[in-house]
């Protein structure tokens, strides 16, 4: 059933009285992530009787921006007045989750573990004290007596006295040693204790989010008839992000393709913990501007050169005078300035939506959580690119068709060909049907070489006018692959636009390309150099200007 949207007052009116109150507890049930802010959609579920009541649901996320709250119920329920609160917050009952309670319990069963055992430690401990301090009085007692059995002659009683001395000793040291290792070996397993307990504190740890003052939501709902109902809380939360980063894998040969893994980066810093949520991502950016910039006509005013020197002279006087005459100009400086305005990219108003398969756990604070999309296997034309004036070896290039329904979103690629780890680079934004270009590496074995045998400059004859710079240039490419290249080789010669200077170029073989996409002065040749080969290019070109004038 579809659940109208109720926009509700976030001001607290005055209401008649409730019939009773209910506390619910939020869960998240659905986060949509844009860059730098989220959606979250949480989910209050009760079974209340008919007529109207006040629910209270805690444990909100600190400083909620009240503008997008946004209550959700079903038909037959309808809401009343909505408050949120952020301090004196109402007492609420523990909602305290099952998951917590047990592992609190577990920290404190531990605990107690630990204190009996401690216990039983020192009980021990007291035993080997004890036989220590049966000792002491047995050696003092035996040198008492046996001074009084020396005094009266009796060599027996001095015997009996010290076998009975020797014997106490004895027991007593027997049962301090037994007690000391009775208490070595409760040592031991207090430190299993100790572990234990450290894991269980750990556990805990995880499993809550940083204790903060967070925010009560109250609202009052009038029951048409008695029932379980699911009321949804749609807030926005600030401090959440993600962004597409992909595994661009490149197989050359007789087919190439290329196979784009698609992953999300996200993170999330709202303060809670979102546990087993649907994600949807967005690339709407409804945190930046949504209407055009204005525009201010320049407002220009002409002073006298009086005014103008007057003003100069006050500038002179003082530091003081200097800024406030400074202060004075702001506003017409301001004036004549137009403001400048950024460009910024809006997919023509269209937001690209992605909605993540299954559930997932984004733990507040998390930095970087990687999740798996999918991977895309496009088709790819691979060819070798060479610029010998700037370069010793040629570079890998492939051009691929986004032949999806979709767009691609720009992001970081971490690059491979043929089963090698490339680089990383940057994925353009790629629109459907659209191709682009990218660079998969050096090919060390596609040697270039250029070499410039002759190279003069001076006059044609003393008497002449005319000045001239002629260059000859030999290109090379040698492939020492084991496979035949196609090679795109690109190079550049100098160009005019003065009718004076005149350029003259001569290429054997002759350009494929000259000037393409514009770019006066770059030459291109479509070359097939099978492997093992190599192919040269002579390249010729001739500058003439009249005398007086020198080349820049």
């Amino acid at each position: 059933m579809l659940r109208p949207l109720l926009t509700t007052s976030l001001i607290a009116l005055c209401a008649p009285a409730l019939a009773d109150s209910f506390t619910g507890e939020a869960h998240v049930d659905t986060v949509t992530i844009y860059p730098g802010l989220a959606t979250v959609m949480r989910q209050v579920t009760l079974d209340l009787p008919a007529g109207q009541h006040e629910i209270i649901v805690p444990g909100l996320p600190q400083g909620l921006m009240t503008q997008g709250l946004r209550l959700a119920a079903p038909q037959g329920v309808q809401i009343g007045a909505v408050n949120l609160a952020h301090d004196r917050l109402p007492v609420t009952p523990d909602q305290t989750s099952p998951e917590i309670q047990a592992a609190k319990d577990e920290v404190a069963r531990l605990e107690d573990v630990l204190r009996a055992r401690d216990t039983a430690i020192a009980e021990i401990r007291l035993r080997v004290q004890a036989a220590d301090e049966q000792i002491a009085f047995l050696q003092s007692l035996s040198q008492a007596s046996a001074g009084d059995a020396l005094s009266a002659n009796g060599i027996d009683d001095i015997r009996a006295l010290s076998q009975m001395v020797g014997a106490e000793t004895l027991a007593a040291r027997q049962a301090g040693f037994a007690a000391e290792q009775e208490a070595r070996t409760a040592e031991r397993a207090r430190e299993d204790d100790v572990t234990a307990l450290r894991d269980a504190q750990r556990a805990l740890a995880a499993l809550m989010a940083p204790e903060k003052d967070g925010s009560v939501l109250t609202f009052s709902v009038l029951m048409a008839e008695a029932g379980e109902v699911a009321i949804d809380v749609s807030t926005q939360e600030g401090f959440a992000n993600w962004a597409p980063v992909y595994d661009m894998r490149l197989t050359t040969g007789d087919t190439p393709a290329l196979d784009l893994e698609r992953s999300v980066v996200i993170s999330q810093s709202s303060g809670q913990d979102w546990m087993d949520v649907k994600l949807v991502l967005s690339t709407a950016r409804p945190g930046e501007q949504i209407a055009p910039s204005g525009v201010w006509a320049p407002l220009r005013q002409i002073v006298s050169e009086e005014e103008l020197e007057n003003q100069r002279t006050m500038r002179a006087v003082s530091d003081q005078l200097v800024g406030s005459v400074a202060m004075m100009e702001a506003p017409m400086m301001a004036a004549e300035m137009a403001p400048t305005v950024i460009a910024t990219a809006d997919f023509s108003g269209a937001a690209v939506t992605y909605s993540y398969p299954g559930r997932v756990n984004i733990r507040n604070g998390v930095e970087d959580l990687r999740l798996p999309l999918d991977t895309l296997t496009l088709d790819a034309d691979v060819w070798a690119e060479a610029a010998p004036s700037r370069d010793s070896i040629a570079y890998r290039v492939a051009e691929v068709t986004n032949t999806t329904d979709e767009l691609l979103l720009p992001g970081a690629v971490l690059m491979f060909a043929d089963g090698t780890m490339i680089g990383f680079s940057e994925l353009p934004l790629i629109a459907s049907g659209a191709d682009t270009q990218m660079g998969f590496g050096p090919l060390d074995g596609i040697i270039l070489n250029r070499m410039t045998p002759n190279r003069s400059e001076g006059d044609r004859g003393v008497f002449s006018s005319t000045n001239e710079l002629k260059e000859e240039a030999v290109i090379i490419v040698e492939n020492l692959t084991g496979q035949d290249w196609d090679v795109l080789l690109r190079d550049a010669v100098p160009y005019s636009e003065q009718d004076d200077l005149e350029v003259t170029v001569l290429a054997s073989p002759s350009a494929d390309r000259t000037n393409p996409e514009g770019r006066r002065g770059i030459l291109e040749w479509d070359l097939n150099v099978p492997a093992g080969e190599s192919a040269e290019i002579a390249l010729d070109y001739a500058l003439t200007w009249p005398g007086g004038y020198v080349l820049r």
